[in-house]
């Protein structure tokens, strides 16, 4: 499953406002994207651009509280075809634990699938059900079927409004919305695969340089305390930040050496927050295309971090596909299979970023000399 922030008026509304946000309360902040959409189509051409790409044989969700996005979440279509009861029930143990106030549900398939629309149809009566006991659950906005270039409503029987053949895809593609999200910089690659290929371990071969960054950071880290090596990274990070873009490669070596020690690797977790999410997820994507085997959860792992607090559920998933291959049992593995399975928010990661900030400082457990225990406390 995959999930991303983002807010919007619903979709049967003529003109609604999709923005790049985590918290409704928050003041808008200079970086926030607005993009300004028109009924269902509209709302159909952003799903890409929240997503991070063009999505197929998928589930996709779109929940919202009043006229706010809150979260987008994807599923492979399979699951829901194959066991519907399951994703009925998470599907509304998501909206409710969310406080979603309504939900639009499009499925998405290469080709018009019977067994698709009906799985989508008993979808959308478990959620009205689920208001048969909670007043205040989803309302159901609208259930799409997205096939063979075509979308229509699998739901609604006007036939005035959404006549049975459906509408021709190419208009959402050809969305101003569309155009709006890739002005304002949101990616929408081919597939989820593309995405994949941004951080696939071992995609790209290391250089000289970058290898002799790696190796001399190895042996200084081994002759350090965990204060030291905080300070150090701490340093080093803040150098990345200033710069504003992913270093170079020897720089990077002894970055991606780094985040082996739990120490360094607090700082580095620390360091991520809503406006330098972007720039760490850019740097981590980097280390984990030039390491392979166990050595690459560290910056795989800060990917998803970085995901997460950015709101990009698709690549959270990616990641925690790929570092669980490698090292299941990592800490901060741990803590990106919870936010996909609990569906956490990404505000979730900035109150728990503020509570350790609070108790370590930026340095983290290392912070606390003599600190016994230091490595069982370690955020990551």
């Amino acid at each position: 499953m995959e999930r991303n922030t983002a807010s919007s008026s619903g979709p049967h509304e003529p003109a609604t406002t999709i923005e790049q946000s985590t918290d409704p309360d928050r003041p808008a902040e200079p970086d926030q994207v607005t993009i300004r959409t028109h009924g269902l189509q509209g709302i159909l051409a952003t799903i890409p651009y929240l997503l991070g790409f063009h999505p197929r044989q998928s589930l996709v969700l779109v929940l919202f509280h009043g006229p706010r996005v809150i979260l987008t979440l994807r599923l492979d279509i399979d699951r829901l075809v194959e066991h519907p009861a399951d994703t009925q029930e998470f599907v509304v143990d998501q909206l409710g634990r969310t406080e979603a106030t309504s939900v639009l549900a499009v499925g998405y398939t290469d080709l018009a699938d019977p067994q698709v629309e009906h799985a989508l149809e008993c979808l959308a009566f478990a959620v009205e059900s689920d208001g048969w006991d909670r007043p205040e659950a989803a309302e159901v906005l609208d259930v799409v079927h997205v096939a063979a270039g075509r979308y229509r409503s699998v739901t609604c029987r006007d036939t005035s409004c959404c006549p049975p053949e459906g509408f021709d895809y190419a208009g959402v593609l050809s969305d101003p919305a569309a155009a709006e999200a890739v002005v304002s910089g949101l990616p929408a690659l081919a597939d989820r695969e593309d995405r994949r290929a941004l951080i696939r371990p071992g995609s790209q071969t290391p250089t000289a340089p970058f290898e002799r960054g790696l190796v001399a950071a190895m042996v200084w880290l081994g002759t350090r305390t965990p204060r030291e090596v905080a300070v150090e990274m701490d340093r080093r990070l803040r150098q990345v930040e200033s710069a504003g873009a992913v270093p170079a490669p020897e720089d990077l070596g002894a970055l991606t050496a780094f985040v082996t020690n739990p120490y360094a690797r607090d700082v580095a977790t620390l360091r991520i927050e809503r406006r330098s999410a972007p720039l760490w997820t850019d740097v981590w994507s980097a280390a984990a295309r030039c390491t392979e085997g166990t050595a690459t959860v560290g910056p795989l792992a800060l990917v998803g971090m970085a995901a997460w607090a950015h709101g990009d559920g698709a690549l959270v998933c990616l990641c925690l596909e790929e570092a669980e291959q490698r090292f299941p049992e990592h800490g901060l593995v741990g803590l990106l299979n919870d936010v996909v399975d609990l569906g956490l928010h990404p505000d979730e990661w900035h109150r728990m970023r503020r509570e350790s900030l609070l108790e370590f400082g930026p340095l983290g457990p290392a912070s606390q000399a003599g600190q016994e225990d230091g490595e069982e406390r370690a955020v990551g």
